[in-house]
């Protein structure tokens, strides 16, 4: 027995969102690592906007990637697990979280830093009619599909703003330089303020500045006013006034997200969680708060982002203490803060206290500021394993059956899971092994599939093994029946093992279930990192198998997904890939093959393989070794996923790629098509790749299309090429 050494997790810190502090946990954590603490970011969107760079986004003066933190990428780089959900309910008591379509999880010690959003529920038909700027990403949506639908019409349409502090002064000023500098519509502003004078939390100077300014646009200014009600196209005020509106954004009061309320967390009138000094909950210790979702008990603090960035440093260093059992350090607000206000154009303001300063000079200022703070969360592609810390733990694994998960996790994580009966199945779970009693006339078709983890969130690995896994069945026409799972998991603390565990098999049987598969059994036991495989049983008609000698001379090659997951997970695990790449790779992977393969039967098909680890090429010579034909590939034809070109054309590559090369006969190609590389990528999750007699392509092909596949005729069986030859046409 050789013992193998490990740093096992035991604490779990959860951060629930992407706010302007947590971030900053993220990047410092990144440089210096907590081995001994799991740690999670959830966040219900890969990218979080930095909010001093959203006015000059609207107005078109930054691209999204200027203004926005790569989630993903950045917690990729940290070493930090990052699941895309929506929290919907938090359980202090239990210590556990809820997500939207997501497992349970379970924290030790909590920090959420998930902002605020107006209290739209103050004025009547605002949910239904207003456009909060809070989520911001809900914002930008609707407003790119505002201006996308009320583009060339010749209407004038009315722009109303709701909030005359500054986040409502700002966006209202890009809203109008956007309608006046990029765009064919014609519109009038108006700004809705229910103070005495916009801005006032300002010195009168700036007030004065904003409101002579506005009145050179020409936007009406409504002050000591609140709107009571928001109607399709009207909007009214408390004095009776009504006003027409085409579009209404509301930057009023802020309020907290109603699961935080309802958790028995002690919060203010508003919903915040009120903290202390220390930025920790005053009822739940093993809770931090901070940025807009937290009410400073010590003395309130307006929301305003400033304070999420200071907060960030202290923040960082008291979830650091808590985990060690060390003193906190006490935050210490500023009582006043520098702003910096754009007005539309590359122009802004700045104020604080008394001080008033205007210019183009100012905007350069503010531009320099925010970049410098986006690029701090940014960092550069990983050269090599951050975790410096050599020491061993005071225990050492075993291997063999010493290394099995032990009984009362798998007993734990078993009686949780929803395993469909069968009535095939004489005895499956809890027996030594399963007893099948196969439908006569039928044959047993099986495969396995096993690979190490490519993301750090055990539910959706499970969900995408389990796609991969099947993709063998229905590449070769058969019906799925049951599975066996074998699934290997860091050694932790038990409740972090039983969880990951219990996450895996979840991601496994969501799947299965909806592939009408049946979990049968399987083995698990302790490793150095998380890695699953699955042993699929499949029926099937005698005769009726799709093989890869089935391809016949005429036959359309025909994909049925985008190839590049290789290059895509070999660049995240760099730190080096988009996010939303990464995200739209993800969607594709857990696209199942089941449609598609009776897509494919109906069209007439007689071969078909799945396009997996040897790349699209290497499957394709299987083929046509087996069918003894050449075959002509249209590179320009082949779908490619979103990003797989860019991170290509860095040269970065999937571990597999020189084998694959190197492997595969091909000619010698002397082209510089960008695509041609990403023929040696393998695949995590593929599609199919099929024979289809010409006469039957093109409706193939809208059945796919029509299923939602994102299928390509990519090249054609040629009995006149010798066999296995391959050529390419650009």
């Amino acid at each position: 027995m050789r013992p193998h050494l490990l740093h096992p997790h035991v604490n779990n810190l959860i951060l629930i969102g992407g706010g302007h502090s947590h971030v900053f946990v993220i990047k410092q954590l990144g440089m210096k690592p907590l081995p001994e603490a799991r740690i999670t970011l959830i966040s219900e969107n890969t990218y979080t906007p930095y909010s001093g760079m959203l006015p000059g986004f609207i107005a078109g003066h930054y691209s999204f990637d200027d203004c926005h933190i790569d989630l993903r990428k950045l917690c990729q780089w940290a070493g930090i697990r990052f699941i895309c959900s929506t929290v919907k309910r938090l359980d202090p008591a239990e210590k556990e979280i809820i997500c939207h379509q997501y497992p349970p999880l379970s924290y030790d010690l909590l920090s959420i830093n998930t902002g605020s959003q107006p209290r739209l529920h103050t004025i009547n038909g605002a949910l239904q009619y207003g456009h909060a700027v809070k989520p911001v990403n809900n914002f930008l949506s609707q407003w790119r599909q505002w201006l996308n639908s009320s583009a060339a019409t010749g209407q004038t349409y009315h722009i109303i703003m709701v909030g005359g502090g500054a986040a409502g002064v700002e966006v209202l000023l890009a809203m109008h330089y956007h309608i006046h500098s990029a765009s064919n519509i014609r519109a009038n502003f108006t700004l809705i303020c229910s103070d005495k004078s916009i801005l006032s939390t300002h010195n009168k100077r700036v007030q004065n500045f904003f409101q002579q300014h506005l009145d050179r646009l020409g936007i009406k200014i409504i002050t000591n006013q609140k709107v009571t009600a928001i109607t399709a196209h009207q909007l009214l005020l408390t004095d009776g006034q009504t006003l027409d509106a085409d579009f209404v954004t509301l930057a009023i009061d802020a309020g907290a997200q109603s699961w935080l309320t309802e958790s028995g967390v002690q919060c203010d009138s508003k919903g915040f969680i009120q903290v202390d000094k220390f930025l920790r909950s005053i009822s739940h210790p093993d809770i931090f708060a901070v940025g807009d979702s937290a009410a400073f008990t010590p003395s309130p603090l307006p929301k305003a982002g400033v304070y999420a960035v200071r907060q960030g440093p202290i923040l960082t260093l008291n979830l650091i203490a808590a985990l060690k059992k060390h003193s906190l350090r006490p935050f210490k607000p500023q009582h006043r803060f520098l702003s910096l206000l754009a007005t539309g154009e590359r122009h802004a303001v700045a104020s604080r206290g008394p001080l008033f300063a205007t210019g183009k000079w100012v905007w350069d200022w503010k531009n320099h500021i925010d970049r410098k703070f986006m690029a701090r969360f940014n960092p550069s592609p990983m050269a090599a394993n951050k975790n410096s810390d050599d020491t061993p733990p005071n225990t050492m694994r075993c291997g063999g059956c010493g290394a099995k998960i032990n009984s009362s996790i798998l007993q734990n994580v078993l009686s949780k899971l929803d395993i469909q009966p069968n009535p095939d199945i004489v005895n499956g779970l809890g027996d030594d092994a399963a007893i099948i009693n196969l439908p006569a006339g039928v044959q047993l078709v099986q495969s396995v599939d096993f690979f190490r983890h490519f993301i750090d969130d055990p539910y959706l690995l499970g969900r995408i093994a389990a796609i991969h896994s099947l993709g063998d069945l229905y590449a070769m026409g058969a019906k799925p029946h049951s599975a066996l799972v074998t699934a290997v998991i860091p050694y932790s603390q038990a409740a972090i093992m039983e969880e990951t565990l219990h996450h895996l098999m979840l991601g496994i049987l969501t799947t299965l279930n909806n592939e009408n598969t049946t979990l049968i059994g399987g083995h698990s036991g302790e490793g150095s990192e998380l890695a699953v495989g699955l042993t699929v049983n499949g029926t099937l008609t005698p005769g009726q198998a799709l093989t890869k000698s089935g391809f016949s001379h005429g036959d359309n090659l025909i994909l049925t997904k985008p190839i590049g997951t290789g290059v895509l997970l070999a660049a995240n695990m760099a730190a080096n890939c988009q996010g939303r790449w990464l995200d739209n790779a993800f969607n594709f992977m857990l696209q199942s093959n089941q449609t598609a393969a009776m897509i494919l039967r109906t069209n007439g098909t007689h071969g078909c393989t799945d396009v997996t680890g040897f790349g699209l090429l290497g499957h394709l010579q299987e083929i046509l070794t087996a069918s003894q034909y050449g075959a002509t590939i249209a590179l320009d034809k082949i779908p490619v996923l979103d990003g797989a070109l860019q991170c290509s054309a860095q040269g970065i590559q999937s571990s597999l790629y020189s084998a694959n090369k190197k492997s595969s006969n091909y000619p010698n190609y002397t082209g510089q098509h960008p695509v041609f590389p990403l023929l040696f990528d393998p695949q995590t999750a593929g599609g199919l790749l099929a024979g289809i007699p010409a006469h039957f392509t093109d409706k193939c092909l809208h059945a796919l299309a029509d299923a939602g596949y994102t299928a390509a005729k990519i090249g054609w069986i040629d009995k006149q090429l010798p066999a296995s030859v391959i050529t390419f046409k650009e």
